[in-house]
């Protein structure tokens, strides 16, 4: 297939949150498909790590809030872009001579003004970046809101630019295909579902020996998934007095101490040896997540390791679930204990959920899912080829 120049924020492995796990498997499956793939990033903080095959990887990048508020770039973008990661994509320009350049997520979007017209590009959006910082606002206070609103004009400009300069567009979600085609009509855009690489259990029964215990997944690394935490603990925490256990998989990562000291009764659980058998001691996942959107990796892991499912009604996009059947869906933080606690003595309806859900999408999200983004690529690099 084609050469492939694919710019991340950061170095993707390990894949411990939902949008390195997109980004890896979508990158390593053009790769098995046939296509060259090389890739920049930068080294995450901690000690730096040695780069996989076919990786260029940049220092650690961590600018004052000052200097992201001041630059004419979204802070996201200020986070990894530079004089030093513009001088690698013009050094891999040369040496690579890509067919087509990927910017993985909104951050990578300044090589624009380096790429010119010397390879097409394809934006690989995970969201809707300009509606995920509206609806951060409401939920902020003081200076953070005001920082956010000044944000969100920088967002909503620079990511106008990438639907309309980039020769396509790659949207996680079918919302996000509508509202980028709203914005832009003549963008060239396709809907690109996630690739599950995860554990399928053909089989699980929830019994009365297994423990009254709800789960939920966060990486709690960026603002939102901190609001959406608070948020959903807020209406489970009351759980406690029904003698439910609440435990929250970190993937390693250490909440914000305001959020340990203020829900004491809930295990934060970071890296974990066997996350098959953690899950296989919970009831039910949660996942209650209003502010943000995109797709949602973790439902994945639960369905596939037949975990019932109660979500907000947002937070399943794109899931072929039938609510009341294979997933309960909740309006509003406050419906959870009440919908939680109903369920997690019930074990015949836990196990028919997850048996539906697991049947529902069985044969979905697998590397199939890429088709719509190699389709677009062979449009791309066929009608306008690279120049050499």
């Amino acid at each position: 297939m084609a050469r492939v120049l694919w710019l991340s924020g950061e170095f993707l492995l390990p894949a411990d949150s939902g949008l390195y796990r997109y980004s890896l498997d979508v990158m390593n499956t053009l790769g098995e498909m046939g296509s060259e793939v090389t890739a920049i990033g930068r080294q995450r903080t901690g000690p730096p790590v040695e780069p996989t095959s076919g990786w260029v990887l940049l220092p650690h990048r961590d600018p004052p809030m000052w200097k992201k508020m001041a630059h004419r770039y979204p802070a996201k973008v200020v986070e990894v872009w530079d004089h030093d990661y513009a001088r690698a994509v013009s050094a891999a320009l040369d040496d690579v001579a890509p067919d087509v350049v990927m910017f993985d997520h909104l951050r990578t979007g300044a090589a624009l003004d380096v790429i010119n017209s010397q390879a097409p590009s394809i934006y690989v959006s995970q969201n809707n970046e300009t509606l995920v910082r509206e609806k951060m606002i409401p939920t902020a206070t003081g200076i953070r809101r005001a920082a956010l609103r000044i944000d969100l004009e920088k967002i909503r400009r620079f990511e106008d630019r990438l639907l309309r300069e980039c020769a396509g567009v790659s949207a996680i979600s079918t919302a996000g295909v509508d509202s980028f085609t709203t914005r832009h009509p003549t963008a060239r855009i396709v809907h690109t579902p996630p690739i599950y690489r995860g554990t399928r259990l053909e089989q699980r029964t929830i019994t009365a020996d297994t423990p009254r215990r709800v789960a939920m997944i966060s990486t709690l690394a960026w603002g939102a998934k901190i609001d959406n935490m608070t948020m959903a603990l807020n209406g489970l925490q009351p759980l406690a007095d029904h003698d439910i256990e609440i435990v929250v998989f970190t993937g390693g990562y250490h909440p914000p101490a305001h959020i340990t000291r203020n829900y004491p009764n809930v295990i934060f659980q970071g890296y974990v040896d066997d996350f098959e058998a953690a899950l296989d001691d919970c009831r039910i996942g949660v996942i209650y997540e209003p502010v943000g959107g995109g797709f949602k990796m973790k439902t994945l892991d639960f369905i596939f390791h037949r975990v019932p499912l109660v979500t907000g009604h947002t937070s399943a996009a794109d899931l072929p679930l039938t609510p009341g059947h294979s997933v309960q869906h909740v309006e509003s933080e406050h419906e959870l204990t009440d919908t939680v606690t109903t369920l997690i003595d019930d074990l015949d309806q836990l196990n028919a959920m997850h048996d539906h859900a697991y049947e529902q999408c069985r044969n979905l999200f697998t590397s199939t899912s890429i088709q719509p983004l190699t389709d677009l690529i062979r449009s791309i690099t066929t009608s306008q080829p690279a120049e050499r």
